[in-house]
């Protein structure tokens, strides 16, 4: 087991011993570093495990969390993000591609497994329009790469905050995820057929996706 790793599995544990308050307090600044892609994992969870440490012997002689993190939490975290290493961007493009993998490898799984149930009903080769399947992995593509990036912006910002103000935030996040569906969903079904047609045997497209998972996990774990 990786350093990063045993550093997180300890974390779990030894959280649950803080009160109610004082878990939402950590468990927000735990989030807010751990969403910020700029920083590095293994320093960012080190600090965590400290100030959990350090939260853990406050809370035994009575004092809170914001005795430890202040009354503005939010900034707190800011200025201890900037004082942390950053990411290698190796690490961060190895992340990235390893999700475009995974993407693509769904994407292929699906088809192949719709183009399966579809054989038993018919007899006719289900052909498929490479540029019509290009234009759709694209719009994928863009659409997962927004709703990632917005969604941790989203997501950042319910921290810190009110139920209310957070169930705000929640609300955004489902509405961004179904407009963004909605989008991918327009291109199936109304993307007019273009470029050269072919027709394969739906074992290759589950196949291409095990081979693209068998990516996806390489590259994460490259990434970290």
């Amino acid at each position: 087991m990786r350093a990063t790793d045993t550093l997180i599995a300890q974390n779990n544990e030894k959280r649950a011993g803080l009160t109610k308050d004082n878990m939402k307090m950590y468990e927000d600044l735990l989030l807010y570093v751990r969403t910020d892609l700029r920083v590095d994992e293994q320093a960012g969870e080190e600090v965590l495990m400290d100030i959990l440490d350090h939260l853990l012997d406050a809370q035994e002689n009575g004092r809170t969390a914001e005795h430890v993190l202040g009354n503005h939490p939010q900034e707190f975290a800011d200025e201890l993000i900037e004082q942390l290493p950053s990411e290698k961007k190796r690490n961060v493009t190895l992340f990235v591609l390893s999700q475009l993998a995974g993407l693509l490898g769904w994407f292929a799984v699906t088809y192949g497994v719709l183009q399966l149930i579809i054989g038993f009903f018919t007899e006719q080769p289900m052909e498929i329009s490479l540029g019509s399947i290009a234009m759709i992995l694209l719009t994928s593509v863009v659409c997962t790469i927004v709703g990632v990036v917005t969604l941790f912006k989203i997501m950042r910002s319910s921290l810190f905050k009110t139920k209310k103000k957070a169930r705000i935030q929640y609300w955004k996040a489902g509405l961004l995820g179904a407009a963004l569906f909605s989008a991918i969903l327009v291109v199936v079904l109304y993307i007019p057929q273009f470029g050269p047609v072919v027709s394969l045997p739906w074992w290759t497209f589950v196949t291409t996706a095990l081979v693209l998972f068998v990516i996806a996990t390489l590259l994460g774990k490259r990434a970290k």
